[in-house]
C-alpha cells in the first residue's frame, strides 16, 4: 500500500466525485424513465370513455396504478443497483489508487462467475425472466393467458416457474426463460359477435328495430349495463349462409368477460323475433 502527498488523496477525491456525478445522471435518467411510464398509463386511461374507463378498472383489467406502483418498484430496483455497482467499481478503483493489488481477487471472481454462469445459466435466464414478467406487469395471478400450446389461468408466478391452470383442469408448469410469447387476454378489453339467423324472408328493418331494442334494454339492465364497455352494436344484416339471413350483434367488455354477454344477448334477441312472430333459422347440419 501506497500513500503519495497530495497526488493519492486528489486521485481518490476524483474517483469519488466522479462516482457520485454518475450516480446523479443515471439516477435521473431513471426518474425520468418512470416518470414516462407513469404518464403513459396515464393517457391510456385517458383515451377510454368514462364508462370504459370505470368498468375496466372494476373488472381489473386495466389497472393504471397497479402499473404506477410496478415501474416505481422497478425504478427503486434500478437505482438500488446503480448504486451497488458504481460503488463496488469506485471501491475497487481506490483500493488500486492506494497501491492494493486487486487483480488475483478480480479473476478468482470472474473464473468464479463463468463456472456459475455456465452450471445454472438456464436457471439465471428463468429468474431473469420472471422478474420482468412481473415488473412489466406482462401477467398476474388470476389473468388468463396464451404461451405457445398452453391456455388457461394463471394460479401463481414465481420467478422461476408460472404455474397455469388449463381449461380442462390440468396443471401446467411453464418456466419463464421459456415464454417467448405471450398472451394476456385478461388486461384490456374484449369483444363478441353474436350472430342471429333468422328466414331470407323476413322484413330485414323489422328484424333491425327488435334487435335494436333488445340491445337498448339490455344496456338499461343495470346488472349488465356494468358489465359492458360501451351499448351492444347492431350491425344488421352480415351475410347469406345455408339459406338463412344472418344478423350479427357485438357487445364490447373487460377482457375475456365476452361469454356470458353473448348468452344474453342471444337468449333476449331470440326471444324478442318469436314474440314478434319472427321465424328465427336453425343450423342445418345439426345431427340428432
Amino acid at each position: 500500500m501506497t500513500f503519495t502527498w497530495p497526488d493519492t488523496l486528489i486521485e481518490i477525491g476524483t474517483i469519488a466525485l466522479l462516482a457520485i456525478v454518475l450516480r446523479g445522471l443515471l439516477k435521473r435518467l431513471i426518474r425520468r424513465w418512470v416518470k414516462s411510464v407513469r404518464a403513459r398509463a396515464d393517457s391510456e386511461h385517458e383515451k377510454l370513455t368514462s364508462r370504459a374507463a370505470d368498468v375496466l378498472a372494476k373488472a381489473g383489467s386495466m389497472n393504471s396504478e397497479r402499473q404506477q406502483h410496478r415501474a416505481r418498484t422497478l425504478g427503486t430496483m434500478l437505482g438500488s443497483l446503480v448504486d451497488a455497482i458504481i460503488g463496488l467499481v469506485a471501491i475497487f478503483m481506490i483500493l488500486e489508487a492506494l497501491g492494493l493489488n486487486i487483480m488475483p481477487a478480480l479473476a478468482s471472481a470472474g473464473i468464479g462467475g463463468v463456472a456459475l454462469g455456465f452450471g445454472a445459466q438456464s436457471l439465471v435466464k428463468d429468474i431473469i425472466s420472471g422478474v420482468f414478467l412481473m415488473l412489466e406487469d406482462q401477467l398476474g395471478v388470476g389473468d388468463y393467458i396464451d404461451v405457445d400450446d398452453v391456455h388457461g389461468t394463471v394460479l401463481s408466478l414465481a420467478l422461476r416457474v408460472t404455474k397455469v391452470q388449463g381449461d380442462n383442469g390440468e396443471i401446467w408448469y411453464v418456466r419463464n426463460g421459456e415464454i417467448v410469447t405471450l398472451g394476456n387476454r385478461t388486461q384490456g378489453w374484449s369483444s363478441g359477435t353474436v350472430e342471429i339467423p333468422v328466414s331470407p324472408n323476413e322484413d330485414p328493418q323489422t328484424i333491425l328495430g327488435l334487435l335494436t331494442t333488445v340491445a337498448e334494454e339490455l344496456d338499461t339492465d343495470e346488472t349488465w349495463h356494468e358489465q359492458m364497455i360501451e351499448a351492444p352494436n347492431v350491425l344488421g344484416l352480415t351475410k347469406f349462409e345455408n339459406g338463412q339471413a344472418i344478423y350479427a350483434v357485438v357487445v364490447k367488455c373487460p377482457g375475456n368477460k365476452q361469454w356470458a354477454l353473448e348468452r344474453e344477448v342471444r337468449a333476449r334477441a331470440i326471444a324478442a323475433l318469436r314474440k314478434a312472430g319472427v321465424h328465427v333459422s336453425w343450423p342445418t347440419n345439426l345431427t340428432s
